[in-house]
């Protein structure tokens, strides 16, 4: 469930949340969901991307001060944070947050009350996927990539993120991300034949032709 909230109405509530927290958590609701997704498509694993989802939005409310209107959406801030989270995991091979009670708890806001509806409604949508063999591989093999072929690679084909968009969420510049994705494809062309070669799009898979002319989008 995607709540709908105009640019203006959700910089006030930032600003709110500045001095009150508990006003966080409107934008906790409108979020969760895609950056829950975005972690579960990082690491295939539930119970850590739910404590990675947590954790984005506890640091984010934490350095909320730190936090200055740009061009870019809100979203690419909180993309971020849970992409260095993601990375993190990867880098460590092992995540210890804080639970999501507890960085809620902390926090000081309130449960969303579609969090465990959105869980559910994407871990059906993944089993679906997951009954596609060479979706299960593709996954399997961006998983073990280094991660800043993992970071683009899902942000673009997973995510369905603009070059632009992935450029901010990185800190990186267009034409690097460009020049990653390029390579992160090359990467996976040699462990699969062209034709058979294939990516996620949301819930979906699409070939590699129509990956590589998304790419240089």
């Amino acid at each position: 469930m995607t709540i709908k909230m105009e640019r203006q109405e959700e910089q006030e509530i930032i600003e709110r949340s500045r001095k009150d927290p508990k006003a966080f958590g409107a934008i906790f609701d409108k979020y969760y969901p895609a950056i829950f997704r975005y972690a579960m498509h990082r690491t295939g694993n539930p119970a850590v991307s739910a404590d990675i989802a947590a954790e984005t939005f506890f640091k984010a409310l934490n350095k909320l001060y730190t936090y200055r209107v740009t061009a870019a959406p809100f979203s690419s801030w909180l993309y971020r944070i849970a992409n260095n989270e993601s990375s993190y995991y990867f880098r460590k091979k092992k995540y210890e947050p804080a639970s999501y009670d507890a960085a809620r708890e902390q926090g000081g806001f309130p449960e969303p009350a579609s969090r465990e509806d959105v869980e559910k409604e994407f871990m059906q949508a993944q089993q679906l996927a997951d009954n596609n063999k060479d979706f299960i591989e593709i996954k399997e093999m961006i998983v073990k990539m280094p991660v800043k072929y993992q970071e683009v690679i899902t942000l673009r084909f997973m995510e369905d993120k603009k070059i632009s968009e992935i450029a901010e969420i990185l800190g990186k510049s267009e034409g690097t991300v460009k020049s990653l994705l390029s390579r992160g494809l090359d990467r996976l062309r040699k462990q699969f034949s062209l034709g058979k070669t294939q990516l996620l799009d949301g819930p979906g898979i699409i070939s590699s032709e129509r990956a590589e002319k998304k790419g240089g989008r």
